[in-house]
Protein backbone atom coordinates (compact mmCIF):
# COMPACT_ATOMS: atom_id res chain seq x y z
CA UNK A 1 0.00 0.00 0.00
CA UNK A 2 1.73 3.20 -1.14
CA UNK A 3 1.75 6.30 1.00
CA UNK A 4 -1.14 8.51 -0.63
CA UNK A 5 -3.16 5.41 -0.07
CA UNK A 6 -2.88 4.75 3.37
CA UNK A 7 -3.02 8.63 4.45
CA UNK A 8 -6.44 8.66 2.75
CA UNK A 9 -7.62 5.44 4.45
CA UNK A 10 -6.61 7.31 7.45
CA UNK A 11 -8.38 10.30 7.22
CA UNK A 12 -11.45 8.37 5.92
CA UNK A 13 -11.33 6.51 8.93
CA UNK A 14 -11.27 9.55 11.11
CA UNK A 15 -14.37 10.53 9.36
CA UNK A 16 -16.07 7.63 10.08
CA UNK A 17 -15.35 7.57 13.60
CA UNK A 18 -15.90 11.07 14.62
CA UNK A 19 -19.28 10.53 14.84
CA UNK A 20 -20.35 7.29 16.43
CA UNK A 21 -21.75 8.97 19.90
CA UNK A 22 -24.99 8.59 18.53
CA UNK A 23 -25.00 4.54 17.04
CA UNK A 24 -25.72 1.21 17.96
CA UNK A 25 -24.53 -0.93 15.13
CA UNK A 26 -26.18 -3.84 13.13
CA UNK A 27 -26.79 -6.51 15.19
CA UNK A 28 -28.73 -10.10 14.53
CA UNK A 29 -32.14 -10.35 16.55
CA UNK A 30 -31.29 -12.39 19.56
CA UNK A 31 -31.22 -11.28 23.14
CA UNK A 32 -27.58 -11.02 24.43
CA UNK A 33 -27.44 -13.79 27.19
CA UNK A 34 -26.54 -12.64 31.21
CA UNK A 35 -27.77 -9.14 31.16
CA UNK A 36 -27.91 -7.57 34.16
CA UNK A 37 -31.20 -5.89 35.50
CA UNK A 38 -31.64 -3.66 38.92
CA UNK A 39 -33.61 -3.95 41.31
CA UNK A 40 -36.26 -1.29 39.91
CA UNK A 41 -36.51 -3.38 36.40
CA UNK A 42 -37.20 -6.43 37.99
CA UNK A 43 -39.82 -5.08 39.87
CA UNK A 44 -40.73 -3.62 36.78
CA UNK A 45 -40.80 -6.64 34.90
CA UNK A 46 -43.61 -7.83 37.36
CA UNK A 47 -45.78 -4.90 36.42
CA UNK A 48 -45.41 -5.94 32.64
CA UNK A 49 -42.10 -3.88 31.52
CA UNK A 50 -40.88 -6.48 28.28
CA UNK A 51 -36.77 -7.08 28.52
CA UNK A 52 -36.38 -7.95 25.25
CA UNK A 53 -38.81 -4.62 23.83
CA UNK A 54 -36.59 -2.69 25.32
CA UNK A 55 -33.58 -4.16 23.99
CA UNK A 56 -35.15 -4.31 20.31
CA UNK A 57 -35.51 -0.30 21.48
CA UNK A 58 -31.84 0.55 22.11
CA UNK A 59 -31.35 -1.14 18.44
CA UNK A 60 -33.88 0.35 16.60
CA UNK A 61 -34.25 4.08 18.06
CA UNK A 62 -34.23 6.89 16.27
CA UNK A 63 -35.76 9.68 18.58
CA UNK A 64 -31.50 9.99 18.99
CA UNK A 65 -30.95 11.02 15.27
CA UNK A 66 -33.87 13.20 15.23
CA UNK A 67 -33.09 15.44 17.90
CA UNK A 68 -29.88 16.57 15.57
CA UNK A 69 -31.80 16.56 12.98
CA UNK A 70 -33.26 19.07 14.75
CA UNK A 71 -30.40 21.20 14.42
CA UNK A 72 -30.94 21.55 11.01
CA UNK A 73 -34.72 22.32 11.26
CA UNK A 74 -35.37 24.77 14.26
CA UNK A 75 -33.78 28.23 14.72
CA UNK A 76 -31.57 28.42 18.16
CA UNK A 77 -27.84 29.48 19.03
CA UNK A 78 -24.75 27.61 19.22
CA UNK A 79 -21.97 27.88 21.09
CA UNK A 80 -19.04 26.21 20.07
CA UNK A 81 -15.18 25.94 21.27
CA UNK A 82 -12.39 23.22 19.89
CA UNK A 83 -8.88 23.24 21.68
CA UNK A 84 -6.13 20.93 20.05
CA UNK A 85 -3.23 20.03 23.11
CA UNK A 86 0.56 18.87 22.18
CA UNK A 87 1.91 15.07 24.06
CA UNK A 88 2.59 17.04 27.21
CA UNK A 89 -1.30 18.77 27.01
CA UNK A 90 -0.20 22.16 26.06
CA UNK A 91 -2.96 24.22 24.03
CA UNK A 92 -1.38 24.05 20.58
CA UNK A 93 -4.50 25.91 18.93
CA UNK A 94 -7.89 26.70 19.49
CA UNK A 95 -11.21 28.37 17.92
CA UNK A 96 -14.76 29.63 18.85
CA UNK A 97 -18.18 30.11 17.24
CA UNK A 98 -20.22 31.46 18.07
CA UNK A 99 -23.77 30.90 15.58
CA UNK A 100 -27.55 31.16 15.20
CA UNK A 101 -29.57 29.32 12.68
CA UNK A 102 -32.46 30.62 10.43
CA UNK A 103 -35.08 29.25 8.38
CA UNK A 104 -36.70 30.32 5.33
CA UNK A 105 -39.12 27.67 3.98
CA UNK A 106 -37.56 24.83 3.28
CA UNK A 107 -33.91 26.04 3.73
CA UNK A 108 -31.72 26.71 6.80
CA UNK A 109 -28.21 28.66 7.30
CA UNK A 110 -25.98 28.80 10.33
CA UNK A 111 -25.20 32.43 10.18
CA UNK A 112 -22.02 32.95 12.45
CA UNK A 113 -22.22 36.03 15.28
CA UNK A 114 -18.72 35.39 16.16
CA UNK A 115 -15.00 33.55 15.51
CA UNK A 116 -12.08 33.25 17.45
CA UNK A 117 -8.90 31.62 16.04
CA UNK A 118 -5.71 30.63 17.96
CA UNK A 119 -2.56 29.12 17.49
CA UNK A 120 -2.23 27.55 14.29
CA UNK A 121 -5.05 26.20 13.54
CA UNK A 122 -4.78 26.34 9.20
CA UNK A 123 -2.68 25.67 6.71
CA UNK A 124 -1.33 28.18 4.17
CA UNK A 125 -3.72 27.45 1.98
CA UNK A 126 -6.92 28.62 4.71
CA UNK A 127 -7.84 24.76 5.39
CA UNK A 128 -7.73 22.93 8.49
CA UNK A 129 -4.68 22.02 9.85
CA UNK A 130 -6.70 19.21 12.01
CA UNK A 131 -9.01 16.87 10.60
CA UNK A 132 -11.15 16.43 13.78
CA UNK A 133 -11.62 20.64 13.68
CA UNK A 134 -12.77 19.94 9.76
CA UNK A 135 -14.53 17.44 11.03
CA UNK A 136 -16.51 19.75 13.68
CA UNK A 137 -16.60 22.90 11.48
CA UNK A 138 -18.39 20.55 8.98
CA UNK A 139 -20.96 18.91 11.25
CA UNK A 140 -22.36 21.59 13.83
CA UNK A 141 -21.20 24.86 11.87
CA UNK A 142 -21.67 24.14 7.87
CA UNK A 143 -21.42 26.67 5.43
CA UNK A 144 -24.23 28.39 2.94
CA UNK A 145 -28.03 27.24 2.97
CA UNK A 146 -29.02 23.28 3.20
CA UNK A 147 -32.28 22.08 2.84
CA UNK A 148 -34.52 21.09 5.95
CA UNK A 149 -34.25 17.31 6.32
CA UNK A 150 -37.90 16.38 6.82
CA UNK A 151 -37.48 12.78 8.30
CA UNK A 152 -34.96 10.57 9.30
CA UNK A 153 -35.05 8.47 6.25
CA UNK A 154 -33.96 10.91 4.38
CA UNK A 155 -30.75 10.28 5.61
CA UNK A 156 -29.26 7.99 4.10
CA UNK A 157 -29.98 9.11 0.58
CA UNK A 158 -26.97 11.23 1.45
CA UNK A 159 -24.25 8.08 0.82
CA UNK A 160 -25.37 8.04 -2.97
CA UNK A 161 -23.53 11.21 -4.24
CA UNK A 162 -20.87 13.46 -2.78
CA UNK A 163 -17.38 13.22 -2.54
CA UNK A 164 -15.74 10.86 -0.64
CA UNK A 165 -15.23 13.13 2.89
CA UNK A 166 -19.46 13.40 2.28
CA UNK A 167 -19.79 9.91 1.84
CA UNK A 168 -18.08 8.99 4.83
CA UNK A 169 -20.05 11.30 7.30
CA UNK A 170 -23.26 10.48 5.64
CA UNK A 171 -21.57 6.35 6.75
CA UNK A 172 -20.79 7.75 9.70
CA UNK A 173 -24.41 9.77 10.46
CA UNK A 174 -25.78 5.97 9.70
CA UNK A 175 -23.82 4.28 12.70
CA UNK A 176 -24.67 7.54 14.77
CA UNK A 177 -28.11 7.55 14.31
CA UNK A 178 -29.66 4.06 12.98
CA UNK A 179 -29.58 1.10 15.35
CA UNK A 180 -29.87 -2.13 13.13
CA UNK A 181 -28.26 -0.63 10.24
CA UNK A 182 -25.17 -2.49 8.60
CA UNK A 183 -21.79 -0.14 7.88
CA UNK A 184 -18.96 -1.17 6.70
CA UNK A 185 -16.02 0.96 8.52
CA UNK A 186 -12.45 1.31 7.87
CA UNK A 187 -10.14 -0.61 10.35
CA UNK A 188 -12.67 -1.44 13.07
CA UNK A 189 -15.53 -3.02 10.81
CA UNK A 190 -17.47 -5.64 12.41
CA UNK A 191 -15.52 -4.81 16.18
CA UNK A 192 -18.78 -2.28 16.78
CA UNK A 193 -21.16 -4.63 16.79
CA UNK A 194 -22.05 -5.17 20.35
CA UNK A 195 -24.97 -7.51 20.08
CA UNK A 196 -23.67 -9.58 17.76
CA UNK A 197 -22.51 -12.77 19.75
CA UNK A 198 -19.58 -12.89 18.83
CA UNK A 199 -18.84 -9.28 20.66
CA UNK A 200 -21.31 -9.79 22.92
CA UNK A 201 -19.50 -12.10 25.01
CA UNK A 202 -17.06 -9.92 25.64
CA UNK A 203 -19.35 -7.06 27.40
CA UNK A 204 -21.33 -6.88 30.99
CA UNK A 205 -24.62 -5.42 29.87
CA UNK A 206 -26.90 -4.31 32.36
CA UNK A 207 -30.66 -2.50 32.25
CA UNK A 208 -31.28 -0.35 34.98
CA UNK A 209 -33.46 2.47 36.35
CA UNK A 210 -31.93 6.48 36.71
CA UNK A 211 -32.22 9.77 36.53
CA UNK A 212 -30.83 12.12 33.87
CA UNK A 213 -31.03 16.13 32.96
CA UNK A 214 -34.81 15.92 35.14
CA UNK A 215 -36.05 12.49 33.27
CA UNK A 216 -36.83 9.31 34.96
CA UNK A 217 -34.82 6.55 32.86
CA UNK A 218 -34.37 3.03 32.10
CA UNK A 219 -30.50 2.75 31.51
CA UNK A 220 -28.80 0.90 28.87
CA UNK A 221 -25.00 0.08 29.72
CA UNK A 222 -22.57 -1.75 28.08
CA UNK A 223 -19.05 -1.99 29.49
CA UNK A 224 -16.34 -4.29 27.82
CA UNK A 225 -15.04 -7.29 30.62
CA UNK A 226 -11.35 -6.87 31.78
CA UNK A 227 -10.47 -10.64 30.00
CA UNK A 228 -11.18 -9.19 26.75
CA UNK A 229 -8.56 -9.30 23.81
CA UNK A 230 -7.37 -6.25 23.39
CA UNK A 231 -7.53 -5.81 19.55
CA UNK A 232 -11.28 -7.58 19.82
CA UNK A 233 -13.88 -4.81 20.22
CA UNK A 234 -13.86 -1.06 20.01
CA UNK A 235 -16.58 0.25 22.18
CA UNK A 236 -15.26 0.19 25.81
CA UNK A 237 -18.31 1.64 26.98
CA UNK A 238 -21.72 2.78 26.70
CA UNK A 239 -24.66 3.99 28.45
CA UNK A 240 -28.32 5.07 26.89
CA UNK A 241 -30.80 6.53 28.98
CA UNK A 242 -34.42 6.32 27.76
CA UNK A 243 -37.32 8.68 29.13
CA UNK A 244 -39.38 5.83 31.07
CA UNK A 245 -42.62 7.73 29.54
CA UNK A 246 -42.07 8.38 26.05
CA UNK A 247 -38.84 6.06 24.96
CA UNK A 248 -36.85 9.41 23.71
CA UNK A 249 -33.33 9.53 24.19
CA UNK A 250 -32.31 11.35 27.15
CA UNK A 251 -28.44 11.33 27.01
CA UNK A 252 -25.39 8.84 25.52
CA UNK A 253 -22.20 8.64 26.74
CA UNK A 254 -19.32 6.57 25.35
CA UNK A 255 -15.59 5.51 24.75
CA UNK A 256 -14.16 4.12 22.19
CA UNK A 257 -10.32 2.82 21.93
CA UNK A 258 -8.51 0.99 18.87
CA UNK A 259 -4.71 0.64 18.66
CA UNK A 260 -2.91 -0.40 15.23
CA UNK A 261 -0.86 0.32 12.84
CA UNK A 262 -3.21 2.20 10.59
CA UNK A 263 -4.16 4.09 13.18
CA UNK A 264 -5.07 4.22 17.16
CA UNK A 265 -7.71 5.97 19.14
CA UNK A 266 -9.01 6.56 21.99
CA UNK A 267 -12.21 8.82 22.23
CA UNK A 268 -14.62 9.78 25.00
CA UNK A 269 -17.94 11.80 24.35
CA UNK A 270 -21.01 13.09 26.30
CA UNK A 271 -24.16 13.84 24.87
CA UNK A 272 -27.25 15.70 27.01
CA UNK A 273 -30.45 15.80 25.09
CA UNK A 274 -33.88 18.14 26.43
CA UNK A 275 -37.32 18.56 25.42
CA UNK A 276 -37.58 22.90 24.05
CA UNK A 277 -40.44 23.95 23.07
CA UNK A 278 -42.19 20.28 22.53
CA UNK A 279 -39.20 19.44 20.25
CA UNK A 280 -36.17 16.95 21.49
CA UNK A 281 -32.55 18.42 20.99
CA UNK A 282 -29.25 18.04 21.80
CA UNK A 283 -28.20 20.53 24.40
CA UNK A 284 -24.41 19.71 25.21
CA UNK A 285 -21.69 17.93 23.04
CA UNK A 286 -18.45 17.34 24.68
CA UNK A 287 -15.64 14.94 22.97
CA UNK A 288 -12.41 13.77 24.71
CA UNK A 289 -10.22 12.43 21.99
CA UNK A 290 -6.82 11.35 20.98
CA UNK A 291 -5.52 10.08 17.40
CA UNK A 292 -2.71 8.92 15.78
CA UNK A 293 -2.27 8.48 12.18
CA UNK A 294 0.84 7.48 10.19
CA UNK A 295 1.91 10.58 8.19
CA UNK A 296 0.19 12.99 10.08
CA UNK A 297 0.64 15.03 13.57
CA UNK A 298 -1.14 13.20 16.49
CA UNK A 299 -4.06 15.38 17.18
CA UNK A 300 -5.55 15.59 20.58
CA UNK A 301 -8.76 17.42 20.92
CA UNK A 302 -11.39 18.54 22.94
CA UNK A 303 -14.64 20.44 22.21
CA UNK A 304 -17.57 21.71 23.49
CA UNK A 305 -20.77 22.48 22.15
CA UNK A 306 -23.81 23.94 23.40
CA UNK A 307 -27.36 24.78 22.27
CA UNK A 308 -29.81 27.56 23.66
CA UNK A 309 -32.50 29.86 22.70
CA UNK A 310 -34.27 27.11 20.89
CA UNK A 311 -37.57 28.23 19.13
CA UNK A 312 -39.41 25.58 17.16
CA UNK A 313 -40.56 25.69 14.04
CA UNK A 314 -43.79 24.97 12.78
Amino acid sequence: MDTRCLLRRAVEGIAVLLLMVMRVPAQPDTLPPGILLDEAVVLAQREGFDIAAFIARVRSDTTYQDAFLNLRRHPHRTEGELRVHDPRDRERAGFFRIAHLVREGGMAAQLIDSVREEGRLRKADGDHRYLTARMFQSLFFPEGPRPVPAAVAEVPAARTGGSRFERYRADLKVFMFNPGEGLDVPVVGDKLALFDPTIARYYAMSIWSGERNGHDCWVFSADVLPEAPRHAVVIRMMDTWFDKTTGQVIAREYRMSHAGMLMSFDITMVVDLAVKEGVLVPTHVRYDGDWDLPLQRRERVRFFLRTTEWSAWR
